[in-house]
């Protein structure tokens, strides 16, 4: 039967979105009643060592030597992509996919990164696994395609133009949204006590802590603390050291979270989102069609999703503290602003994502799945 098939799902620990895509598809497909569903990040698990190397540098991307750093190789790589580099690029975890191939025998291969080495392999070896690629991002850098990629599935039309203009053939594409988790699809009953705050008062919350992207927060922070209409939460992730920064100087109105599992229920009662621009937090935003200020973006897709935003009036942004301010009070107590953005950011949610996107998927015939002669 083909519900005994086996899905695999390959992904990058590079940001949170990667991985919660995977374990939302992964989530999705055995709902659909496909137990053998794994979900392997490809680099951490072919090279520990240069991956963990990879995580610091993705840290200091957004310091002032990594972002010029960051910005050249996304935007240089934007350029070299369909020369020297991509060859390169398709060879990168080949050995460890192959064991992955040989291990959990699939039937086909999903992607939330850009991973070249599962579509080569269909071109170069005697598996001929069927590939699909969910980009997560607004946007899509060249390393996103290959030849042998089956399928396509993207956020939004301006991704799907992108795509077409690199040479990706329109059939190939499907327009389906962002996947994120079940857990945003339903209504969440407020419940403020769970984060201790009050609900006479307007409720920001600041997210971006996780890789430590909350540069210059503490004047903002106190700036915010004086009006006491207002409460603050900021959620710093796993990022201990800048909890612990943070939680030494709280105020009565500020609050500081660690990691929140559950942040749907923090979303629940927030009346403005400052955060930086990943796209599946924009979408989970979305979701409770929050008014968003996003911090000034890091170069790369993190730009690319912010100006994606911005150009349709769906987000804010600053560049000075002043300008911060002001943001705030517009998100808070501007109704024109309030509608505008609320209504232009909940296009970007579709409850279905997920489900299109493994109906589709399962749709095409996993008979591809075949041993074919070849050489690697």
């Amino acid at each position: 039967m083909l519900k005994e098939k086996s899905i695999l799902i390959l992904t990058a620990r590079f940001g949170e979105g990667h991985i919660q895509s995977a374990e939302t598809l992964a989530h999705t497909f055995k709902r659909q009643g496909y137990e053998r569903v794994n979900i392997c990040d490809l680099y951490g698990e072919a090279y520990p060592a240069i991956h963990s190397l990879a995580q610091n540098l993705l840290k200091k991307g957004f310091s002032k030597f990594g972002t010029h750093f960051y910005k050249a190789f996304y935007y240089g790589t934007d350029k070299l992509s369909s020369k020297g580099l991509s060859y390169f690029y398709q060879h990168l975890g080949k050995k460890r996919l192959i064991k992955l191939v040989e291990t959990y025998s699939p039937s086909c291969i999903v992607t939330t990164f850009p991973l070249h080495a599962a579509p080569y392999l269909r071109l170069r070896s005697s598996l001929n696994i069927p590939t699909y690629t969910v980009i997560t991002d607004y946007c899509a850098h060249p390393l996103w395609i290959h030849p042998m990629i089956e399928k396509y599935y993207v956020a939004t039309d301006h991704v799907k133009r992108t795509l077409i203009s690199y040479g990706v053939e329109t059939g190939k594409i499907f327009v389906s949204g962002l996947p994120i988790r079940p857990s945003f699809h339903h209504t969440v009953e407020k419940n403020y006590k769970e984060f201790g705050l009050a609900p006479q008062r307007k409720t920001i919350t600041i997210m971006g802590g996780g890789l430590g992207l909350l540069p210059n927060i503490e004047p903002l922070l106190t700036s915010l603390s004086k009006d006491k209409n207002l409460q603050v939460g900021v959620v710093c992730g796993r990022n201990h050291q800048l909890y612990n920064q943070l939680e030494k100087n709280s105020k009565e109105n500020i609050h500081i979270f660690g990691y929140i599992s559950k942040v749907e229920n923090l979303f629940s009662l927030t009346d403005c989102l400052v955060t930086k621009s990943g796209a599946l937090s924009l979408t989970e935003a979305a979701c409770f069609k929050l008014p968003i200020i996003i911090f000034k973006p890091a170069p790369g897709q993190e730009n690319e999703n912010a100006n994606y935003l911005l150009k349709r009036t769906a987000a804010l942004t600053y560049s000075t503290q002043t300008d911060f301010l002001e943001s705030i009070y517009r998100c808070l107590y501007n109704k024109n602003t309030i509608d505008t953005l609320s209504k232009n950011v909940s296009s970007l949610f579709n409850k279905n994502a997920c489900t299109m996107i493994v109906e589709d998927i399962l749709r095409h015939d996993h008979r591809k799945n075949t041993f074919v002669e070849g050489r690697m």
